[in-house]
């Protein structure tokens, strides 16, 4: 695949904008980690904190500066759904990818994301997650920060960490 590495949007805080850094090392390739974070059927398995779940016909990737993706994660005892969208602001395959994370039509106002994979050896990458337009509010009802600890330690599973 060729990515672009164009930038629309660098991500970067303004001065006093909320945000939080996630680091997590997982026992895989970096390519592996990359794979999870741009392949529909890999996301599907892991884009949801524990507690829930994202049917596979709801993920959808145009891997592309500009492009955007969606899935829906769902609550399975209740069948509650939660759509989600963002738009790819820049991709460097395999080591970086920004984008936008919020509600669909409205990808672009939404809070920014960026996923660093830092290579430790051939089989261990070091994931950098930053989030900027949304606290760290761990330990509220509906926390961001829980919420992606949560599903990166689902990502973990998946890449057999």
């Amino acid at each position: 695949m060729n990515a672009e590495s164009t930038v629309i949007d660098p991500i970067s805080a303004e001065a006093g904008e909320p945000g939080f850094t996630i680091v997590r090392e997982f026992a895989a390739p970096r390519a592996r980690v990359w794979e999870a974070w741009t392949n529909p059927d890999v996301m599907a398995r892991w884009f949801h904190p524990e507690t829930l779940v994202t049917p596979r016909e709801s993920v959808s990737v145009d891997l592309r500066v500009g492009g955007e993706y969606t899935y829906t994660m769902r609550i399975p005892d209740t069948g509650q759904e939660f759509p989600t969208a963002g738009k790819y602001l820049h991709i460097d395959e395999p080591a970086r990818l920004d984008f936008t994370w919020g509600s669909p039509g409205d990808v672009d106002n939404a809070p920014r994301m960026s996923v660093a994979l830092e290579e430790i050896d051939a089989d261990h990458t070091r994931m950098t997650f930053t989030l900027i337009g949304l606290p760290n509010d761990s330990g509220s009802d509906a926390s961001a920060y829980d919420g992606w600890s949560s599903a990166f330690n689902e990502l973990g599973a998946e890449l057999g960490s």
